[in-house]
C-alpha cells in the first residue's frame, strides 16, 4: 500500500469508518484490485484502498482480492482509472492527480491527450489544459517518484507575485511579507498589509476598463457580466443546469427564499468584515466547496464578486464561471488579474 500506487489525491477517515461498520453489520464488499510483482516478490494494491483500511479497522487479517500479474507501473496506470465509473465518486482533485501521474512520467507523457483521457476516465479537454498549465508552470517529468507529483490547482494564485492597479497602470506586487503580522494585530484591526509603493515594479500590460451592462470573455469558457445577476442579458448566458452557485451578498435582504431548480449545489457567504475579510481563506473555503461539489467541467455561476482573483481558481480547477458583478470597479480588477493567465479577455 505504500509504493505510489494510491490513486485518490487523500483517503477520508469518515469513509473508512463508514464501511467498517458496514463490515460490523455483515456487508460484503467487492474485492479489491491488487498486482502480483513476480520480480519483486509482492502485491501492490491498486483499487480499494478505502476498503483495506476499513477491514484492518475492524482487525480482520484477510481481505477478498482480485490478483492480476504485473509490476508496479502496471498497477499505478491501473489505479488512475479506478472508481472512474463505481466506488467513492472520485474528487477533482483525485482527476488531478490521475492524470498529472501520466503527464509526469516519461513514456506515459507522450501518449495523446485522448488516451490519457481514456486511461484516466476524465474528459480529453481536461487533459489538455492540465498539459498545457503543466508546460507553462515549467513542470518537471519525473518516472519513479509517486509520491510527491501533486500540483495544487491553485499553483498560479499562490505566486508570491500580485497584479494591482494605480491610476490606469498595472504593477506588480510582491505579496511574500502580506499577512505575516501578529494573529493580535490582524484581528484587531481586521485589515491586509500592504506593501510600499517603493516595491512595486510596473507591468507592459494595458489595463481594460469594464463599463455597466458589459459581457467579458475570458479565456475558452469564463463570462463576466458587468450589472444585475437577474438581468434578461445575463441570464441568457447560464446553461440549462448548473453545478454550484456561489452567493456573496453585501446585503441580507438580497438572500434568495430558494435554491433555484435547475442548481445542484449552492453555497452562501456573508460577511459582517466586508472588504476587511482575508481573501485567502474565503479562497480555500470556495476551492473546497468546489472539489466536493462539483466535478471538472461542471459550470459554476457566482453572484457578486468578492475576489477578483475567482476566475483563476475556475480556470485551474476546470469550471467554467459565470458571474455577474454590478461594480464596474470589480470587474475591472478581475480582467487585470486575469491578465497574469496570459490568455485574452475580450468584449462581447
Amino acid at each position: 500500500m505504500d509504493g505510489g500506487t494510491q490513486p485518490r489525491f487523500q483517503l477520508y477517515d469518515e469513509v473508512v469508518a463508514e464501511y467498517a461498520e458496514d463490515l460490523r453489520q455483515g456487508a460484503t464488499f467487492p474485492p479489491v484490485i491488487v498486482f502480483w510483482d513476480e520480480k519483486e516478490k509482492v502485491y501492490w494494491l491498486a483499487d480499494g484502498f478505502h476498503r483495506v483500511r476499513a477491514h484492518e479497522a475492524i482487525g480482520t487479517k484477510e481481505v477478498r482480492a482480485e490478483i492480476h500479474l504485473g509490476t508496479r507501473r502496471e498497477a499505478v496506470l491501473y489505479s488512475v482509472g479506478a472508481n472512474a465509473t463505481h466506488g467513492l465518486r472520485r474528487t477533482n482533485a483525485d482527476k488531478y492527480r490521475a492524470v498529472e501521474r501520466l503527464l509526469r512520467d516519461d513514456e506515459w507523457s507522450k501518449w495523446s491527450n485522448r488516451e490519457i483521457s481514456r486511461r484516466c476516465g476524465v474528459s480529453h479537454d481536461l487533459v489538455n489544459r492540465l498539459r498545457k498549465s503543466m508546460h507553462l508552470s515549467g513542470s518537471s517529468v519525473q518516472t519513479e517518484n509517486f509520491e510527491s507529483d501533486h500540483i495544487s490547482p491553485l499553483a498560479v494564485i499562490s505566486s508570491p507575485t500580485r497584479l494591482a492597479q494605480r491610476g490606469g497602470t498595472v504593477f506588480e506586487i510582491d505579496t511574500t511579507n502580506i499577512g505575516k503580522t501578529s494573529q493580535a494585530a490582524k484581528a484587531a484591526k481586521r485589515q491586509r498589509a500592504k506593501k510600499q509603493s517603493d516595491e512595486i515594479r510596473p507591468l507592459t500590460v494595458q489595463a481594460k476598463q469594464v463599463s455597466n451592462g458589459e459581457i467579458w470573455k475570458l479565456g475558452k469558457f469564463h463570462y463576466l457580466y458587468c450589472g444585475d445577476p437577474s438581468s434578461s442579458k445575463f441570464q441568457k448566458l447560464l446553461p440549462s443546469e448548473i453545478a454550484l452557485l456561489l452567493i456573496f451578498p453585501r446585503v441580507t435582504k438580497s438572500w434568495p427564499q430558494e435554491k433555484p431548480a435547475n442548481v445542484k449545489n449552492a453555497l452562501l457567504f456573508y460577511t459582517s468584515y466586508g472588504e476587511d475579510i482575508d481573501l485567502r481563506n474565503l479562497r480555500q473555503i470556495v476551492e473546497n466547496c468546489l472539489s466536493t461539489t462539483t466535478n471538472a467541467d461542471e459550470p459554476v455561476v457566482i453572484i457578486n464578486l468578492p475576489d477578483p482573483s475567482f476566475f483563476i481558481l475556475m480556470e485551474n480547477l476546470y469550471c467554467p464561471c459565470y458571474c455577474a458583478e454590478p461594480d464596474p470597479q470589480r470587474c475591472t480588477d478581475a480582467l487585470t488579474a486575469w491578465s497574469i493567465t496570459m490568455q485574452p479577455s475580450k468584449k462581447i
